[in-house]
């Protein structure tokens, strides 16, 4: 069964860098924002630097950039959103960076980002037109801060010849009938929001005391109900595979390797809604900034190209923001990845918001208080 665990980290703001660490270096690679430069250094111009996670340098992501200028740009890498924010508040320079929609807002006040001109951008009118207009993305005058590039649902995988719903629902990790059979993602943020969906608060962002409280009730039950918390979803496959699971929270990406081991399963639209995640790349502060406009909009197109957008489908299971790029891929693989139809899958689901520091404080309290069983 194979996983893609570095793309697991990129959704995960509390992962440690001892863990990706670790699996950074089981690919050979180091965790550092030290440039992988790929070029002579005596260039009289500097290439587009990209400060991004392992696993997006590859050629096949930027090959017009390659095509055009013949060589790759120069690539940094950082192991969480957090240590990529506070190297940039530092000084580091690079051109584009590769947050998620929920840390834009942040980025942005800390002036750490720059306007997109998406005049300039060929892809931009082939893009879903739902990703041009994520409140949290935008300037005050609306003006683009954030190119989404990969993009994906979490909800709840199930093994349909096991378990009997007649509705589908988050209620599922909830189910009593299934006690010992269940796991969910070790991480504050969808554990405190989806007990808030169930129990029907909209306000998922700034839950009250007395509604946490609530929630606190329905994940006190869980705990005593589930298998597992799992950190890396290769933990839930693993477990399901061997049949120790039959229901767990989880990413589209995980579809594929349960059928492949043979398992009735299907990836659930809850009642509720999905949880959509999208990250991509922004544009850095020009003081931070290290080549030229032409060669920086160069490699944003690079990676926004449909041919570039087909790979990522193809062999990392995301969606892309390029609707073209899904008319490469063939349909028999969009199903095995969980993404027959990118339009319907983007309805059911909610796009993930900044969560106030003031409401975060609380909600990693209560998540740690629960698991830890205090």
């Amino acid at each position: 069964m194979t996983t893609r665990d570095p793309i697991d980290m990129l959704l995960s703001g509390r992962m440690g860098r001892r863990e990706f660490s670790q699996t950074l270096a089981s690919l050979g690679l180091g965790v550092a924002t030290v440039p992988l430069v790929t070029h002579n250094a005596a260039a009289q111009e500097a290439e587009a630097h990209y400060l991004t996670w392992a696993g997006y340098e590859l050629p096949e992501f930027h090959q017009s950039y390659i095509d055009k200028h013949g060589v790759s740009p120069d690539i940094g890498f950082f192991a969480s959103v957090n240590e990529a924010m506070q190297k940039l508040r530092a000084g580091y320079h690079a051109d584009v960076s590769h947050p998620c929609s929920d840390n834009v807002t942040p980025w942005y006040e800390a002036g750490l980002l720059a306007p997109i001109d998406t005049d300039r951008l060929k892809h931009w009118d082939d893009y879903f037109e739902v990703f041009a207009q994520i409140d949290e993305t935008l300037t005050a005058d609306g003006e683009n801060l954030f190119i989404p590039f990969e993009w994906g649902n979490s909800s709840i995988l199930y093994r349909t010849d096991i378990v009997e719903i007649e509705e589908e629902s988050w209620s599922l990790l909830f189910d009593e009938r299934y006690e010992g059979k269940l796991a969910t993602y070790n991480a504050p943020y969808p554990g405190v929001q989806v007990p808030a969906m169930i129990l029907g608060y909209e306000n998922l962002e700034s839950l009250t005391d007395a509604q946490l409280e609530e929630i606190r009730k329905l994940l006190v039950k869980q705990r005593k109900l589930l298998r597992f918390y799992w950190d890396s979803q290769s933990e839930a496959g693993q477990a399901m595979a061997a049949g120790e699971i039959v229901a767990t929270y989880a990413w589209n990406s995980l579809v594929k390797p349960m059928r492949d081991e043979g398992l009735q399963v299907k990836f659930m639209t809850p009642k509720e809604g999905a949880r959509t995640w999208v990250c991509g790349l922004v544009l850095t502060a020009p003081e931070l900034r290290t080549s030229s406009d032409e060669r920086v909009y160069d490699f944003l197109d690079s990676m926004m190209s449909p041919e570039a957008g087909a790979f990522l489908i193809s062999e990392y299971g995301y969606g892309h923001g390029n609707s073209k790029a899904f008319d490469l891929v063939p349909q028999e693989r969009l199903e095995e990845v969980g993404l027959p139809d990118p339009n319907k899958f983007l309805e059911i689901g909610n796009f993930l918001k900044p969560i106030p520091k003031e409401f975060d404080e609380k909600y990693v309290r209560l998540w740690e208080e629960v698991t830890l069983g205090m």
